[in-house]
C-alpha cells in the first residue's frame, strides 16, 4: 500500500493554495476576514440591567455603565445644558472626558453657575445669554451644577470614560450592548441615589444584572413663586 508522508500532504496543500488564481484567492481571503468578523461579533453580548429602589421599585432615568477593559474609548464632543425658567436642562447629561460643556441663559435674569464637584471646580458669574466660556471635564465623576442666585436650580454631568452605558426606562431597564465576553463591573448611578454609585459584577456569557439604590427623598427644582411663594 502506498503512504504519504505528512510532510508531501502539507506540500500538496501549499502547492494547491498557490495554484488558484489571483481573484480566487482575493475571494477565499475575504471569506476568512468575514468569518473572523463575524467570531469577533459573536463573543460580545448584550447584558439587561434592572435598577431598583429600596424598596423593589424600578428606576427610570438612572445611568448605567460598564468600564471594560477591552472597549475603545469615546470621542470628547461639546453640549450644552440650557437655563431656561430658572432651572437647567436637562437634569443629567452624560458625557466622555475631555468634552466641552456650555452653559447660555435664556432667561431674563441672571445666573450664576458653579459646581463645587471632586470631578469638576468652575465658575461663571452673573451673565444672560450666551455662555461667557466653555468648561472642559477632564476627569471622570459626578458634577453637581448650582446657580449662587437661585438656590433651587440643580442639575448633574456625568463624566465618563467608556462608550458602554445606557438609561433606564419606566421599566427600570436599561441594556448595555456588544459588551467582551469577559467579567465587567456595572455601575449605576441617578441624582437621588445615597452616595456613590452602585456596582454589579457580571461574568461571561451572564445576560442579565440587578442594582438596586437606596434613594433620597424626591426634591423640587422648580422656584417658589411656581409653588406659590414669593420669589421675584
Amino acid at each position: 500500500m502506498r503512504t504519504t508522508s505528512p510532510r508531501s500532504v502539507y506540500a500538496s496543500s501549499s502547492d494547491a493554495l498557490l495554484a488558484i488564481r489571483p481573484r480566487s484567492r482575493a475571494r477565499a481571503t475575504l471569506g476568512i476576514l468575514l468569518l473572523y468578523a463575524l467570531a469577533v461579533h459573536a463573543s460580545a453580548s448584550d447584558v439587561q440591567v434592572l435598577v431598583k429602589d429600596q424598596i423593589g421599585r424600578p428606576i427610570e432615568d438612572a445611568i448605567v455603565w460598564t468600564e471594560a477593559s477591552r472597549e475603545k474609548k469615546p470621542a470628547a464632543i461639546e453640549v450644552e445644558i440650557v437655563q431656561k425658567n430658572r432651572q437647567f436642562l436637562p437634569l443629567v447629561t452624560v458625557i466622555p472626558v475631555g468634552s466641552v460643556v456650555r452653559f447660555p441663559n435664556w432667561d431674563n435674569v441672571q445666573h450664576h453657575v458653579y459646581s463645587f464637584s471632586a470631578a469638576k471646580t468652575f465658575d461663571i458669574p452673573l451673565y444672560i445669554g450666551e455662555s461667557p466660556r466653555a468648561i472642559e471635564f477632564e476627569t471622570p465623576g459626578i458634577v453637581t451644577l448650582g446657580c449662587n442666585i437661585h438656590d433651587w436650580m440643580a442639575a448633574y454631568i456625568l463624566v465618563l470614560d467608556t462608550a458602554a452605558f445606557a438609561r433606564t426606562g419606566a421599566n427600570g431597564i436599561a441594556v448595555l450592548r456588544n459588551l467582551p465576553a469577559e467579567p465587567i463591573s456595572v455601575f449605576g448611578w441617578c441624582p437621588r441615589l445615597r452616595g456613590p454609585p452602585v456596582k454589579s459584577d457580571v461574568q461571561p456569557g451572564q445576560s442579565s444584572a440587578q442594582l438596586a439604590m437606596k434613594l433620597r427623598t424626591a426634591f423640587l427644582r422648580t422656584p417658589p413663586d411656581d409653588r406659590g411663594g414669593g420669589y421675584r
